[in-house]
């Protein structure tokens, strides 16, 4: 995501009352979520394509952790394309770009609720 878009979304995702841990990369996005004081991370939130590891590759690697961390992927490229870069044992969610941030809200509504 670009860093003004991404400041947008997570001033609404607070405003909604969700607590947002901020990375610029997937390295860091790791780092983040193996630390022992952020155990109550429940959802990831990942352009599928990101500096250093790439959004599917963080979600593969929190899912050995985290096997229950509900995973929201965003992308410019089809559903689909991204659904057979994740192979056969890994289904995120998905949010298309571009999206709004009503479509993002909502879709977060969606994943706290199974979690």
């Amino acid at each position: 995501m670009r860093p003004a878009a991404f400041g947008v979304f997570s001033t609404v995702l607070r405003r909604d009352g969700y607590r947002v841990l901020e990375a610029r990369n997937g390295v860091e996005a790791l780092e983040l979520a193996n630390d022992p004081s952020h155990e109550d991370i429940h959802i990831l939130l990942s352009n599928v394509a990101m500096l250093y590891m790439g959004g599917i590759q963080l979600a593969e690697q929190l899912r050995e952790t985290r096997p229950n961390i509900q995973i929201l992927l965003t992308s410019g490229l089809p559903h689909q394309e991204v659904i057979e870069r994740c192979g056969p044992y890994f289904s995120p969610d998905f949010l298309a770009k571009p999206f709004s941030v009503s479509d993002l809200s909502w879709k977060i509504k969606q994943l706290a609720a199974a979690i």
